[in-house]
């Protein structure tokens, strides 16, 4: 009996050691999960980042598909042509053959797609989603506006995001979906108008299209219309606004020509509004900050990224640390970025310290680590270059992107690790050290950015202009200023995007 119970203890105890493992799992190796490792970007993702860079579906397959649908549902089988609507890369031609057909059961048929489970994958159903919503939008079948709407929040933070919002607002109903700003369908149309127009500001979505589908008048109505009511989501959507109106002059300059007098009259519009969104804006933020107490989980978050689009000082909501069990605790902590309490910085560094030594909160660092580029403090710069100089290739990026934002409290110390980093194995840590060098004013580091301002492809000319603006590299602007008049139509539209933004950035997304 006594090694019958041996034995069952040992098995016993090798279980529980399996199950719940230390750092080490025995003398066993840890099994390698093939969803552990980085997954390739599957066939519809591929087939749709192609179509969004200008490329076409088969004409003739679209044809031939659409010749058989109309024939199904002219015989009322519409189930079947339901049971063909697979997933998969042929799925983007199925539904722009529904749409050829045109009639009313196609447009019902494309409908019920939107709450089908079509892919397991979250960036596949998106991009399912985007090509029905392309073709409800083709065939005007304006009862779908709601549907659509709730794809694009549930796509929130994907790649079709952008896209999907876009197509709900080229629906001929959509501004009738603001009427009633309190309802979800308008909260959801605010989130799109919000979306839409960051994505003409970022180069995904093309200012013109926006423009013919009436982004614009939907802007320059809610200037007109709106309340001053404390409302996260319609403040993103004011504030787009007020930005969309600063750049319409850019943008009717650089359009094409059929394109520039709608242009003009939309910026006329926002121009008749803008002293009334002034001071809309003006106070919005005291409306929402004292709001946040009793709001709920989902609206908190949204206060706080507008306290971050503002960069209002939040110190008052939070007079310690926040709770980091909260939903909204990373957006809580990269609005403290503007903290101008001289406490918060020591604060938030010895915090970053405590976790950067344990591994319970070690995957909350990065938030830290990245809110410290607004403090100027001894405690905040000594953690981040021990950050920089560590092990962990993410918060190594991180801290090294978080330094150069002040004169250093230790310049020798600050100057020998970015130099030592910017030859660092990671792409993207390297460039953060050089950026985090040409802030510092380093010639080389300046000169090395520069540099691809006069890169012969567009689109590197384009992106160094996006890298001036993110990372604040001021002393760049008369570089940006110059690019601004050149003949290139597509670097000329993203120098001016720069140049707004680093306008900005000094005085304020209000001024």
């Amino acid at each position: 009996m006594l090694w019958v119970f041996i034995i069952v203890a040992a098995v016993g105890l090798f279980w529980l050691g399996y199950r719940h493992p230390y750092r080490r799992r025995w003398l066993l190796p840890r099994r390698v999960l093939a969803h552990a490792t980085v997954p390739s970007p599957s066939a519809v993702d591929r087939q749709h980042r192609h179509l969004l860079a200008g490329g076409r579906l088969g004409e003739a397959a679209v044809s031939e598909t659409a010749a058989h649908f109309g024939e199904l549902l002219r015989a009322g089988r519409a189930s079947e042509v339901e049971r063909e609507l697979q997933p998969g890369v042929g799925f983007a031609v199925q539904v722009r053959a529904l749409a050829t057909v045109g009639t009313p059961e196609a447009g019902r048929v494309l409908e019920r797609q939107l709450g089908r489970s079509l892919a397991r994958d979250p960036i596949e159903q998106t991009w399912y989603w985007a090509d029905v919503a392309a073709g409800l939008r083709h065939l005007q079948h304006v009862l779908a506006l709601p549907a659509v709407l709730r794809c694009a929040d549930a796509a929130a933070g994907l790649p079709a995001e952008t896209v999907l919002a876009a197509e709900a607002l080229a629906f001929p109903n959509f501004p009738s979906a603001l009427n009633d700003l309190n309802s979800p369908t308008a909260r959801a149309a605010l989130r799109a108008v919000v979306a839409v127009s960051r994505g003409c500001r970022n180069g995904v979505i093309d200012p013109g299209c926006m423009l013919r589908a009436g982004l614009g008048d939907v802007l320059a109505t809610l200037s007109e219309t709106a309340l001053p009511l404390p409302d996260p989501w319609l403040t993103a959507a004011l504030l787009e606004a007020e930005r969309f109106f600063r750049r319409t002059e850019h943008w009717a300059r650089l359009l094409p020509e059929e394109e520039r007098p709608l242009a003009e009259r939309q910026g006329l519009r926002l121009l008749n509004s803008a002293h009334r969104r002034a001071d809309w804006l003006l106070g919005a933020m005291p409306r929402l900050l004292a709001r946040f107490p009793i709001a709920p989980s989902d609206e908190q978050a949204a206060i706080l990224r507008c306290a971050h689009e503002f960069r209002t000082d939040v110190t008052k909501v939070f007079p310690h640390v926040p709770d980091r069990r909260v939903s909204w605790w990373a957006d809580a902590v990269r609005a403290l970025t503007w903290s101008t309490s001289a406490a918060t910085g020591p604060v938030l560094a010895g915090q970053a310290t405590r976790w950067l030594d344990s591994r319970r909160g070690r995957h909350r660092v990065s938030a830290l680590l990245a809110a410290l580029r607004g403090h100027p403090c001894y405690e905040a710069e000594r953690v981040l270059l021990r950050a920089a100089t560590g092990d962990d290739t993410e918060l190594r990026r991180i801290a090294v992107s978080s330094l150069g934002w002040w004169p250093p409290c230790d310049p020798d110390s600050v100057m020998r690790v970015l130099r030592v980093v910017r030859t660092d194995p990671d792409a993207h840590t390297r460039r953060n050290a050089v950026s985090a060098l040409a802030r510092l004013g380093e010639r080389a580091a300046l000169n090395e950015v520069r540099a691809g301002l006069s890169a012969e492809e567009t689109a590197i000319r384009a992106e160094t202009a996006a890298r001036i603006a993110a990372e604040e590299l001021s002393w760049l602007w008369p570089d940006l200023q110059e690019c601004v008049e050149t003949s290139d139509p597509d670097t000329a539209l993203a120098a001016a995007e720069a140049v707004e933004r680093l306008r900005e950035h000094v005085l304020g997304p209000t001024r």
